[in-house]
């Protein structure tokens, strides 16, 4: 009697040979048991979240290049960067921050109107690019503080104890005789036409 071979397969059943693999059924492959309906759907979600937030990316980059530099009546504040050049920072002219507001842009070697104006140049050279003309954007009764520095000038409650300044404000160009009390005049020639009176804090109140 010939002994049948060993057969190490621990989950063959005992007493039963196991039938031939089936042949492969030409034409249309089944689909692998994993890519259910669920799988199908949470991929098309990631696919479609990935586009969205695609688009709302290049939405926001277009957003920055159309917004271009200030123009007439823009709010900003300065601050000094590298070599102690100055940048500007565009925000509402509400915000507590925005110390400035363009009053004017020029184009070309074209200079601000008479006024104690910062100038700032957008682009090289000095007959080049744009000129922005920047005025005090404030409002009779606001108090500041670090007055002669641009870049640090802010708005401050006037019971805070960093006030150093109050603000009045005159109709009219150049009218600094008429700035009783003022440890600091701003004129611009507007319009309007204006002058502004800082006058230190605890002084006339």
């Amino acid at each position: 009697m010939t002994t049948p071979p060993f057969d190490d397969n621990p989950f063959r059943s005992p007493g039963y040979p196991q039938p031939a693999p089936m042949p492969p059924v030409p034409g249309r492959q089944p689909i692998p048991h994993w890519f259910t309906t669920k799988v199908r759907i949470t991929l098309v979600a990631c696919v479609v979240a990935a586009l969205g937030l695609g688009a709302l990316g290049a939405l926001g980059f277009a957003g920055l290049i159309r917004g271009g530099s200030p123009s007439d009546g823009d709010c900003l504040y300065l601050t000094r960067e590298g070599a102690g050049k100055l940048a500007y920072h565009r925000v509402g002219c509400n915000a507590n921050n925005a110390t400035y507001k363009v009053e004017n842009v020029y184009r070309g070697g074209i200079a601000c109107a008479p006024g104690d104006y910062v100038r700032f140049r957008l682009g090289s050279g000095t007959g080049s690019g744009r000129m922005l003309c920047l005025a005090l954007n404030v409002k009779a009764g606001d108090c500041l503080r670090d007055v002669e520095d641009e870049s640090a000038i802010s708005k401050v409650s006037c019971t805070d104890p960093a006030a150093q300044e109050r603000v009045e404000i005159l109709s009219g160009f150049d009218r600094d005789d008429k700035c009783e009390g003022a440890d600091d005049v701003f004129t611009y020639s507007g319009p309007p036409a204006r002058t502004v009176c800082l006058i230190k804090t605890g002084e006339h109140i």
